[in-house]
């Protein structure tokens, strides 16, 4: 038992250590001009892949014709949806008269092949992605093209962050996001990037056929973005990948509905970690799960009474203060602010929660959209 502190704590100056390092790279975007409307009017077109989604359509429609880009080409893969979504889509297009709108339907099954047959009905070089449950900010096309005057990127990623109306679940949510956040930006500063989000993405059409498009794991039932960051990465190097973290870039999806979802979700992100073929995934899995264990392990100080309770709270003291910091400071440069006691909650929980997501990757299949994976496929 007396050795138990020891190695509780000095598991904890290893995370906290790692807390520090990550969020050292995390620059707060300076302030810069808006991309002067007009300046830049090469075509763009963004695909917008889609299943079930009738009850998101709405609000997405309408943010995407609100997009202020001018020559911006949108199109709208309907990936056999089977609640109405498609005809939804097809009767806002005619009435609207959105020219600039297509609605076309994936040409096979799954997402990766509905953003494979998008390319291919798109008219420009320039592919820009996103996700039927998002909202994009007006200027997004024209700030994301930014690093694309840059002749040598070919891939940008931008950051993601669910909303919140309030409520402790939605704030968790959004701190958990910021973890992913500061990951990847760690990552694509280190010049080592493993992760990105299609939510939020973009890439040159030519590239992306130069790749082969999803040819090698087009049977994941996700990580269209990561995979693709990969191959970019291994052909085009690290100076064709660029990362930006400025709130005029920031897309917001919808917070999950509840814990079930919000785990087949993650569960099925995390099933992909030992697909790939960089090594910092499967370490980085696999320390994420080691900690968590370590953390719940703690419970057993409270059973040695005295000083062992107090080596407890000092233990999550420490834990709770330290991501507070480095959170939060992912989360302030985009005017995102969860209260104290959310992020109280979101230490306490996730530990819990990230076995819960290894658990449910290895053991449960998960389901996308009325589709069930294979377990270990």
């Amino acid at each position: 038992m007396n050795l138990l502190p020891i190695f509780f704590f000095a598991a904890l100056a290893v995370y906290l250590l790692v807390l520090v390092l990550l969020s050292s790279k995390w620059k707060r975007p300076k302030a810069t001009k808006m991309a002067v409307e007009g300046g830049v009017d090469y075509p763009v077109s963004l695909l917008v892949p889609f299943r079930n989604e009738k009850e998101n359509l709405p609000g997405l429609l309408q943010n995407l014709a609100n997009l202020s880009y001018p020559n911006l080409q949108v199109i709208l893969i309907n990936d056999h949806s089977e609640d109405g979504s498609d005809t939804l889509a097809r009767q806002w297009i005619e009435a609207e008269k959105k020219s600039n709108f297509k609605l076309v339907d994936s040409q096979g099954v799954g997402k990766k092949a509905a953003m494979e047959h998008g390319v291919v009905m798109a008219n420009a070089n320039i592919i820009l992605t996103t996700d039927a449950d998002c909202a994009l900010p007006a200027d997004w096309v024209q700030n994301m093209l930014r690093a694309f005057d840059d002749p040598k990127v070919q891939m940008v990623a931008g950051p993601v962050v669910s909303s919140a109306n309030g409520g402790v679940f939605e704030y968790f949510q959004q701190i958990e996001w910021a973890s992913i956040l500061l990951m990847t930006n760690f990552f694509f500063r280190t010049r080592k990037p493993i992760m990105c989000s299609a939510a939020n993405m973009g890439y040159r059409k030519e590239a992306f056929y130069h790749l082969g498009g999803y040819q090698g794991n087009s049977g994941q039932m996700s990580g269209d973005d990561s995979y693709l960051l990969e191959k970019m990465l291994k052909r085009f190097g690290h100076q064709s990948i660029r990362y930006v973290t400025a709130s005029k870039v920031l897309v917001k999806t919808k917070p999950s509905s509840g814990w079930r979802v919000f785990l087949n979700q993650r569960s099925r992100w995390a099933s992909k970690w030992n697909k790939h073929q960089f090594l910092g995934n499967a370490i980085g899995a696999v320390a994420s799960i080691g900690f968590s264990l370590v953390s719940i392990g703690t419970v057993i100080l409270l059973f040695g009474g005295g000083g062992f309770v107090v080596m407890f709270a000092i233990y999550w003291f420490l834990k709770i203060i330290f991501e507070y910091f480095s959170l939060n400071k992912v989360l302030k440069t985009y005017q995102v602010k969860p209260p104290m006691t959310s992020f109280v909650f979101a230490s306490f929980c996730h530990p819990v929660y990230v076995l819960g997501v290894a658990f449910a990757s290895f053991f449960v299949p998960s389901k996308w959209r009325g589709r069930r994976s294979t377990v270990g496929a």
